[in-house]
């Protein structure tokens, strides 16, 4: 399960894409779960706010760079297939939610706003509607530290987010690429060799 986020802050973003077409390709048991930063991909065609938001402010350039395009149309319609059939969440073994940002739980039906998987960033549980259930999301640099405090906590808090801001190698609390695997709770980190 890769929780999103996989092109724009990289030197490789086509690189990381292909890794995961051949994971597919081979018949992993593999999910994708669509990002922010993909969405922004995908709708930049159609917004020039958006394209220019997400070209200035997100890496967007470094991601066209990658793939040797100007646009997200000029993509093989492998990659915009992959792009385009990317989830918004999943359950997994009907106890834990994988999604890339939070859910909004102001909805009865918590899998409704798709904006809120994509950018929320302060998910606030109704217990009545999570029920036994675990999320488990990205989104939101934050410590090593602090992923390991959620982990502690996740038996009441239900609640872990997985992203060590990878991408910030040169800030001392961030700089990690983090997996959990589920169940027991433990915690897989590397550091950024980029």
């Amino acid at each position: 399960m890769f929780l999103g986020d996989y092109i724009d802050r990289g030197p490789d973003s086509k690189g990381v894409v292909d890794i995961m077409l051949d994971l597919y390709k081979k018949e992993y048991d593999v999910t994708c779960l669509l990002g922010n930063h993909e969405e922004m991909f995908i709708e930049s065609d159609n917004d020039d706010e958006i394209f220019s938001f997400w070209v200035k402010r997100c890496g967007g350039l470094k991601t066209l760079t990658s793939f040797n395009v100007t646009s997200f149309e000029e993509l093989s319609e492998a990659y915009k297939y992959f792009f385009k059939t990317l989830l918004h969440y999943k359950i997994i073994n009907k106890k834990y939610i994988a999604v890339h940002a939070g859910l909004n739980f102001k909805n009865i039906d918590i899998f409704e706003d798709k904006y809120a998987m994509l950018w929320e960033r302060n998910t606030l549980i109704d217990e009545s509607l999570l029920l036994d259930r675990f999320i488990i999301h990205g989104h939101t640099p934050q410590s090593i530290e602090q992923t390991t405090q959620q982990l502690n906590q996740i038996s009441i808090n239900r609640i872990v987010n997985i992203d060590n801001g990878c991408v910030y190698k040169n800030v001392e609390e961030y700089g990690m690429l983090t997996a959990i695997e589920l169940g027991i709770w433990k915690m897989y980190s590397s550091r950024n060799v980029d």
